[in-house]
């Protein structure tokens, strides 16, 4: 009966573990998205943009496009930088991480017989 109660004890064990690893990643957040987040800096503007054109459609004149769209172009370039600069840093974490992982795998093997062990 003990033996029983230890193979309950056990599958309970594992299942609630199962369950705790599928609900942490269930619960994660996401990672963000570049377009996402370009496009979350840009909202404001382009809510501005609509409110300025609305605004003079009703005075009856044309909105000043060409300052408001240079402006946003701006905004849209150095976002762009952002992002492009976030992406450079994240590739090069990856990069050194790989590297890392392979310098200690390279370090547990020990040196080869043969003499070609990998220097770095």
């Amino acid at each position: 009966m003990a033996r029983q109660d230890n193979n309950d004890f056990l599958a309970a064990f594992a299942i609630g573990a199962a369950l705790g690893v599928g609900a942490t990643l269930l619960l994660r957040q996401d990672r963000p998205n570049p377009r996402k987040q370009l496009q979350k800096r840009l909202k404001p503007q382009m809510r501005r943009l609509r409110k300025s054109a609305a605004k003079s459609a009703r005075a009856g004149r044309i909105a000043p496009r060409p300052a408001a769209a240079e402006g946003m172009e701006d905004d849209a370039i150095r976002a762009g930088r952002e992002l492009l600069a976030e992406f450079r840093g994240e590739v090069q974490r990856i990069l050194d991480e790989a590297r890392g992982e392979l310098r200690e795998l390279n370090a547990g093997r020990g040196p080869r017989d043969d003499g070609a062990g990998l220097e770095g």
